[in-house]
């Protein structure tokens, strides 16, 4: 069985995905994959990434795999002049567990991280607020270049809605979108900037 991945949504999914969490199986990138679509996920826990493309021919059957960090990245340094070639996933069934991945004439072998990786369906929220959120920055960084990657803000496309308490969302495309949890701890107010409205 062969799944064709968008190289850029991979690259995507790469910055929401743990690094060295106690958690192993999110130091990787879940791919599902059925005869009708193949999905991409990622998630530290603290945001969650996911992304659709199409299923091709070869999608014959249905796949669910986490592939290692160690192997995404080796697949994302590639510097050659096909950076937008499809990464094609070929899936082995027998004893040694090795699986492929090919891109661009390079080819990487690799084994599944173990583990379930978390039921990702039960974190996308039904709807989002539009309430104010204490977000952390660094993952509002990691929305604005998953943006640049996907080509989306180039396209007038990517939104951003916070959520309050609960979960923002972060839509790159109508295939691709990030939840983004809040950071605890009181509101900031307008008392804790006075002291500039005076002079020193």
């Amino acid at each position: 069985m062969k799944i064709h991945i968008s190289r850029n949504k991979l690259k995507a999914a790469a910055l929401f995905s743990a690094r060295d969490d106690i958690r192993f199986y999110l130091n990787g990138v879940l791919i599902e994959s059925t005869p009708m679509q193949t999905r991409i996920v990622a998630t530290d826990g603290h945001a969650l990434f996911v992304a659709k493309d199409d299923a091709k021919d070869e999608n014959v059957g249905t796949f669910t795999g986490i592939v290692p960090n160690d192997t995404v990245k080796q697949i994302l340094a590639w510097k050659g002049p096909y950076k937008a070639a499809p990464v094609i996933f070929t899936t082995n069934e027998d004893i040694t567990g090795e699986h492929r991945a090919e891109w661009a004439g390079n080819t990487a072998v690799f084994k599944l991280l173990d583990g379930k990786f978390p039921d990702y369906a039960r974190v996308v929220p039904e709807k989002v607020s539009g309430d104010a959120s204490h977000i952390d920055p660094e993952l509002l960084m990691k929305c604005k270049t998953a943006a640049k990657t996907l080509g989306t803000i180039a396209k007038g496309y990517f939104a951003f809605k916070q959520g309050g308490d609960g979960s923002a969302i972060a839509v790159f495309s109508s295939e691709a979108f990030a939840v983004i949890m809040p950071m605890r701890g009181d509101k900031a107010d307008v008392a804790d900037v006075a002291w500039a409205r005076v002079p020193a």
